[in-house]
C-alpha cells in the first residue's frame, strides 16, 4: 500500500500525576494584598445576576504543586480518583453556578475496612487542610435542584463518570464549596455528600488557560493527502454536546472552502466521529449533526450540495482506544474523504 501524508491537528496537553501526600514543608502563609500584578479570572456563569467577586477573597501563598495537595485522614481511602488536564464542571456559589476551566481532579472518599464513615470527620479535617492552604468557604448547603436542573438543559452531561464521582448526590445531599485565591492561578474545591452516609465527593480544580497548540491545514495539503490516502482527519472545535462550530475552528472550514473552490470537480464525504463516552446512539445522532454543519457551512458559501455528503459514525470508528483523555481527543474528529 503507498504510504501517504496524514496530517493531523491534535490538541496537546502536558499530563499531571496525582498522589495522595502533601509535602509538610509547602509554606502555610496567606496575604490579603499584594504588590504583584494579579491575573483574574475569567468566570462563566449560570446567570447574569451572578453577585461572585473572586477578588474579595484574600490572596493566599501557600505553595500547591499538585492536586490533591492533602492527605486523607487516617481510614479512610479513595474508592474512584481521576486526573484530568483540562475539564471544566460546575460550582455553586452565592446564587448561581459558576464554570471555571483547568486541571480537575475528582473522586469519592470511603471509610476503610472496620472504619465506619463520619461525615463530620471527615469534613472537617478536609476544611482544616483547605483553610490552612488559604481556602475561603464561599458555599454550605444544598443546591437548589432548580439551579442543577437549568445548569444540566445549558450543559448536558453525557460522561457519567465525571457527573456520578465529581458532582454525587449534589442537590439531595449537603455541598461545601472553598476558593484558594492565587496571584497566578485558583482552586476551585467542592465537596458533595452521598445519600447514604457512606462516602463523599471531592472535585478540585486548578485554573489554567487552555494552549492552543494546534495548527491550521492548509487547503494545499487537504488535497495532498485526499490524493494520497483518499481521506484527512480534521480537530473541528465544538462545545460539548453542541453542533455550532466554535469560531476558532472557522479557518478549518474556510480552507475546506478553498479546496473546494481551487478544485471544482472535486466531491467529498464530511465524516463526523465522537469517543466512547455516553450514549452510543446519541453519540452517533451528535456526530451527524456536527457532519451536518460543516456541509451546510459550505453549502452557504456557495458550494454545491452536490459536491458535498454528511454522515455520523459516533464512536463506531475509533482511530486509538478509548483508554486515555489523549486518545479520547483523537477520536473526536472530522474526515473528509474523497468520493470517486
Amino acid at each position: 500500500m503507498k504510504k501517504g501524508y496524514l496530517f493531523v491537528l491534535i490538541i496537546g496537553f502536558s499530563l499531571i500525576s496525582c498522589k495522595d501526600t502533601k509535602d509538610a514543608n509547602d509554606t502555610k502563609d496567606v496575604k490579603t494584598n499584594s504588590n504583584t500584578e494579579i491575573i483574574e479570572e475569567n468566570i462563566t456563569s449560570d446567570t447574569e445576576n451572578s453577585n461572585f467577586d473572586i477578588t474579595k477573597i484574600p490572596l493566599s501563598n501557600f505553595k500547591i504543586t499538585e492536586i490533591p495537595f492533602y492527605s486523607l485522614p487516617t481510614g479512610y481511602e479513595y474508592s474512584h480518583k481521576e486526573n484530568r488536564d483540562y475539564e471544566s464542571i460546575r460550582f455553586w456559589v452565592e446564587n448561581s453556578f459558576v464554570l471555571p476551566e483547568g486541571n480537575l481532579f475528582f473522586g469519592r472518599i470511603i471509610p476503610s475496612i472496620n472504619k465506619s464513615f463520619s461525615a463530620l470527620e471527615l469534613t472537617k479535617n478536609l476544611d482544616k487542610v483547605f483553610t490552612d492552604a488559604g481556602a475561603v468557604k464561599v458555599f454550605e448547603g444544598k443546591v437548589p435542584l432548580e439551579a442543577i436542573k437549568k445548569n444540566e438543559d445549558l450543559h448536558p452531561i453525557t460522561d457519567y463518570g465525571l457527573k456520578a464521582n465529581a458532582y454525587g448526590f449534589q442537590g439531595f445531599s449537603k455541598t461545601w464549596t472553598y476558593v484558594i485565591r492565587q496571584n497566578n492561578q485558583n482552586f476551585w474545591i467542592q465537596l458533595n455528600e452521598s445519600d447514604d452516609n457512606a462516602s463523599l465527593h471531592v472535585a478540585i480544580l486548578k485554573t489554567k488557560a487552555i494552549e492552543i497548540t494546534s495548527q491550521l491545514i492548509k487547503a494545499d495539503d487537504m488535497k495532498l493527502s485526499l490524493d494520497e490516502n483518499g481521506m484527512i482527519a480534521l480537530y473541528i472545535n465544538y462545545d460539548t454536546n453542541k453542533t455550532e462550530i466554535k469560531p476558532e475552528s472557522k479557518p478549518i472550514l474556510d480552507e475546506i472552502f478553498k479546496l473546494l473552490t481551487e478544485h471544482p470537480k472535486l466531491k467529498i464525504s464530511i465524516e463526523g466521529h465522537t469517543d466512547n463516552t455516553g450514549d452510543k446512539q446519541y453519540n452517533i445522532q451528535l456526530s451527524e449533526l456536527r457532519a451536518k454543519s460543516i456541509l451546510d457551512y459550505l453549502v452557504n458559501k456557495g458550494i454545491s450540495s452536490t459536491r458535498l455528503k454528511s454522515k455520523g459514525f459516533g464512536d463506531t470508528k475509533p482511530i486509538k482506544e478509548n483508554n486515555t483523555e489523549e486518545n479520547k481527543a483523537l477520536n473526536r474528529r472530522v474526515e473528509l474523504r474523497k468520493i470517486e
